[in-house]
């Protein structure tokens, strides 16, 4: 009966976040309130009514035109809402509903927190994914206030990353999220500065480097590299899709498209991916591949120290 009503509640609070994740994607590149003024048609510039503005119900009831002028919206806005809120729900059955063991009210309290958690994760990563796709940019605002509350609620509920990232007190929650944050930020930038030193261009823009530092913050630095290597994976298969395009156009006589990419899209899904899949992927999988390279990195450390030593 607990489910019955909480999944869907979570799903109708997602929708509602995904509206005003739709506000944040829209105004936050051009430096606007995403508070005030209250959300108008872009054609008549009305302003929309309440009614008219309930998540996913107003956009099909009027099928995504303005009640005014009559002007036809993007789907985009409707399929922003339906994102989030299926990420909502789908991150509170995964934390609540997968286990089916009695939970205490304590535990069950945190893994509501956990839920509330990611979710703040996920509507991150959704608006730093849109506007990226569209102004190749990242905004400081997006993922500075992700930092902020990655660490914040780390050091608040120090319990509340996945392992191995838990801590038991409040200051081992702030280290983590400090060494999540300056691992994510560092693995990035080496990328950046490689890049610069290869190819004499830049291969991430800081955006990037502050969304991935923002993942840290959140999940801890065991996840970064990850986020990193899987990005590149899915990042590749626009890159060849790119590739034909630009091959079509030059061979049809045609200006070629732009060759760039914006990688924060594909850190995000990565990010997403490990953050629903790590019950399953630390235990099963990533915690001895983590323990071998490990004990790599102690051998080559070691032998460094002892040529430094003995030289």
């Amino acid at each position: 009966m607990f489910h019955a009503i909480m999944l869907p509640l979570t799903f109708v609070v997602g929708a509602l976040v995904g509206s005003f994740a739709n506000v944040c994607i829209y105004r936050l590149p051009w430096e606007k309130s995403v508070i005030w003024p209250p959300s108008c048609c872009p054609a008549c510039l009305g302003w929309i009514r309440a009614t008219d503005n309930v998540p996913i119900l107003s956009a099909l009831w009027l099928k995504r035109t303005c009640r005014s002028c009559g002007i036809s919206y993007s789907g985009r806005y409707l399929g922003i809402e339906l994102l989030v809120a299926v990420l909502f729900a789908g991150i509170y059955a995964l934390e609540l509903m997968v286990d089916t063991e009695f939970m205490r009210d304590s535990e069950l309290m945190e893994r509501l927190a956990r839920v509330g958690y990611h979710a703040t994760l996920a509507t991150l990563l959704v608006v730093a994914t849109f506007i990226d796709y569209d102004y190749e940019i990242i905004p400081d605002s997006v993922t500075m206030t992700g930092m902020v509350i990655g660490l914040a609620f780390g050091t608040m509920l120090p319990n509340i990353r996945p392992e191995p990232a838990a801590a038991e007190t409040a200051w081992g929650g702030l280290g983590v999220g400090v060494l999540g944050l300056v691992v994510g930020a560092g693995v990035i930038y080496a990328v950046r500065v490689l890049g610069w030193v290869l190819f004499r261009k830049e291969a991430m823009g800081l955006g990037d480097v502050t969304l991935v530092a923002m993942i840290g913050s959140f999940l801890g630095w065991h996840v970064t590299p990850l986020v990193l290597f899987l990005g590149a994976i899915l990042g590749l298969v626009h890159g060849v899709i790119r590739l034909v395009t630009i091959l079509g156009d030059r061979l049809a006589g045609r200006s070629p498209r732009s060759s760039a990419i914006p990688f924060g899209p594909y850190l995000s899904l990565a990010a997403l991916i490990l953050m629903l899949g790590w019950r399953w992927l630390w235990p099963n999988w990533l915690a001895e591949l983590f323990e071998v390279y490990g004990e790599v990195a102690r051998f080559l450390l070691g032998a460094l120290l002892g040529r430094i030593v003995g030289g």
